[in-house]
């Protein structure tokens, strides 16, 4: 079977992820891995060889956006999308969006997913930080009053199990008659070569990103502060890095008691005394799941001790 070796590379390029997903035979999907376990990329020569076979062949293909990064706890991408199943309000809601992007400057692309859902992708030049990508989808979402439930991608770190959400690409082969298929500003869908040719050529920069992202408005916190009562200095709760990660986004990974000492020793380094430490790392925990406070005298115990021992790793 011949086929156009640029046009595949422009399409891997455009979908570049972390790992790939393939359909199973109940119509889910899962990380497609090798005999080993071992995970196989959305990069490379087998990606392409992949992809060759999601255009052409028996295989539907679904991505994994998140890229992790060399000695940092948050992740970047190479697209951004915006999922909605809503019924037939899904395409307003997208084409909504689509307009927006545009009057700023950023091209986006409708597609009719594989059901009765829209989704809107924007392709980039260049990797850039998840966390700055969710929030210019936010922000667009936001601008022209569309729901926000299906934003990719869905995390901003790594998850300790798995990669994160997918989605499922377009043009596959099979596909539902008239769906996976962008959609043109005016009657009828794109080609395969046309979409590919096109949104190569109307990447969207960094630049055009950060400017959407900061009309970002987060949403008011629905998670009262409890403020502790001490009387030492410093005891605020206006704590940044790690802590603060924690404290909004509860543990990244399955060890509850690690992930309150690591907020204990963010504390320590921030300067807030001992009694600050223990009361904040002890709603940290009645927040994010109760590992001590649920184990009464004998929690409170091993509470103190592990704020002790960070307060040790510390020098405090």
């Amino acid at each position: 079977m011949s086929y156009d070796v640029a046009l595949v590379e422009k399409f891997c390029h455009l979908f570049r992820g972390n790992a790939l997903a393939k359909e199973t035979a109940d119509g889910g999907f899962r990380p497609w891995r090798d005999e080993d376990g071992t995970p196989f990329r959305a990069n490379g020569a087998f990606f392409q060889e992949a992809i060759l076979d999601h255009l052409w062949g028996q295989h539907h293909l679904g991505v994994y956006p998140l890229m992790e990064v060399e000695g940092s706890p948050s992740c970047n991408v190479g697209w951004l999308a915006v999922d909605w199943d809503e019924g037939d309000i899904s395409l307003v809601h997208a084409v909504n969006v689509r307009e927006l992007l545009a009057e700023m400057g950023v091209v986006s692309w409708v597609e009719a997913s594989r059901s009765k859902g829209y989704h809107l992708w924007v392709f980039l030049q260049e990797d850039i930080p998840a966390q700055l990508g969710r929030n210019a989808m936010f922000a667009a979402c936001q601008i022209v009053d569309s729901p926000t439930k299906e934003v990719y991608p869905k995390q901003v770190t790594m998850p300790a199990k798995g990669f994160g959400n997918g989605i499922r690409l377009p043009y596959a082969l099979g596909r539902p008659q008239g769906r996976q298929e962008a959609l043109r500003r005016s009657e009828g869908n794109l080609s395969l070569e046309e979409f590919t040719a096109l949104a190569s050529d109307s990447m969207t920069t960094r630049q055009q990103i950060v400017k959407i992202a900061s009309l970002y408005q987060p949403p008011p916190s629905t998670r009262p502060i409890i403020t502790p009562k001490f009387t030492q200095r410093r005891v605020d709760a206006d704590f940044k890095f790690v802590a603060r990660d924690i404290w909004d986004q509860g543990p990244t990974h399955n060890d509850r008691s690690l992930a309150l000492f690591s907020f204990a020793c963010s504390l320590f380094r921030q300067l807030y005394s001992p009694d600050a430490v223990l009361e904040w790392t002890r709603q940290c925990d009645l927040k994010w799941g109760q590992k001590f406070a649920a184990r009464g005298a004998s929690g409170e115990q091993q509470l103190r001790k592990l704020v002790d021992d960070a307060g040790s790793k510390m020098g405090r």
